[in-house]
């Protein structure tokens, strides 16, 4: 059985914000593997499809979070737990295990954590890490998606929020 449903909207792990397409019955590993499947459409990139299994054991698709959980998020950064790892190895094993949670808070952490590090490399006169600019670009962009797809917004003006509310800190 299916937890979700033609045209409900989900999160996936990696597309993002999808639309469920259809569930259909593959045998993508040959006769006798037939299995349901979510075919998903990404809402904010065009032109791709993702297919996963229904009882996937691996939690790729979960619920998009409600507004009143991402407004919480928006209007409480303050609150936003930090990666203050200063060994680069381990800060990208933290931000690793952060992202595998799939949840909009511990991700709007390492985003916060990436921003607040490259402002003040910035505000130091010294260059920007790359692992900050690929943090703030991927996790960055899931996380403002779903929170714009929730609060009936765009992604833009979710990003630009929550980045006035850290230049505030």
């Amino acid at each position: 059985m299916s937890k979700y449903s033609v045209g409900d909207y989900v999160m996936h792990e990696s597309a993002g914000v999808c639309r469920v397409e259809s569930i259909d019955v593959l045998a993508l590993q040959g006769r006798g593997s037939e299995k349901s499947y979510y075919r998903l459409k990404p809402v904010y990139h065009s032109g791709g499809e993702i297919t996963t299994p229904v009882d996937d054991k691996n939690h790729r698709v979960r619920d998009v979070k409600p507004s009143n959980e991402m407004e919480d998020i928006l209007h409480n950064v303050d609150k936003l737990g930090v990666i203050r790892e200063k060994n680069e190895r381990a800060r990208q094993e933290k931000i690793k295990e952060q992202v595998a949670l799939f949840d909009p808070a511990p991700l709007a952490g390492v985003v916060k954590s990436a921003y607040l590090r490259k402002q003040k490399r910035l505000a130091a006169g010294k260059k920007t890490m790359s692992s900050d600019e690929r943090v703030l670009e991927t996790v960055g962009r899931k996380l403002f998606e779903e929170m714009a797809f929730s609060m009936h917004t765009k992604p833009d003006d979710v990003e630009e929020q929550f980045f006035m509310e850290l230049d505030q800190l």
